[in-house]
């Protein structure tokens, strides 16, 4: 039986808004952050990390960092496809009294047509006066273990070559519900 597993790793970042699954540091970093400041990021310098358990595989080619900006008159998204830089094989803190995970980090940039999304809000950012802006990360797996029961994720986002990587998730675990095989 092989389970189809999507995930979404889903982490809004709003100005003014709190979220207790991110990081303060984080949370306080992106929240100083102007809405316009995000018409002076340099899509080529875009990063994104993503950490899985090493019998996790993520769909590279399905993966994109979302970014939704609210203005008086709605708000606009991208889903900027994403594209593979490199893969590494490390461990990560298990937690307290638990074992290091070995994990598959999967560094990605923004794919030329991500990179065009990008300049086509920040056109928006310099046209309309945002109040706030949201970051996501969807990367659905392309390969899991036979029956899993959860993962342990991270994620973390750079948004120039001059600044350090800000933890979007540090160590989530995600439960899969399995549902009864059909006959």
């Amino acid at each position: 039986m092989r389970i189809l597993a999507s995930l979404v790793l889903a982490i809004s970042v709003a100005l003014g808004v709190g979220c207790a699954s991110i990081p303060l540091s984080t949370a306080l970093s992106l929240s100083s952050m102007s809405p316009r400041a995000l018409s002076q990021i340099d899509p080529t310098q875009v990063r994104v990390k993503i950490s899985v358990p090493a019998d996790f595989k993520i769909d590279v080619p399905k993966s994109h960092l979302g970014l939704s900006l609210t203005t008086s008159s709605g708000t606009r998204k991208a889903a900027m496809k994403l594209s593979l830089l490199g893969v590494t094989e490390e461990l990560r803190s298990g937690g307290v009294f638990k074992a290091d995970i070995p994990v598959s980090t999967y560094l990605l940039a923004l794919s030329s047509d991500g990179a065009h999304q990008l300049q086509l809000l920040q056109r928006q950012v310099l046209v309309q006066d945002p109040t706030g802006f949201e970051f996501s990360v969807g990367a659905p797996f392309s390969e899991v273990p036979t029956n899993p029961t959860e993962v342990t994720l991270w994620a973390d986002l750079k948004l120039s070559s001059t600044e350090p990587f800000m933890r979007l998730i540090n160590g989530a675990k995600i439960k899969f519900e399995h549902s009864p095989a059909s006959g």
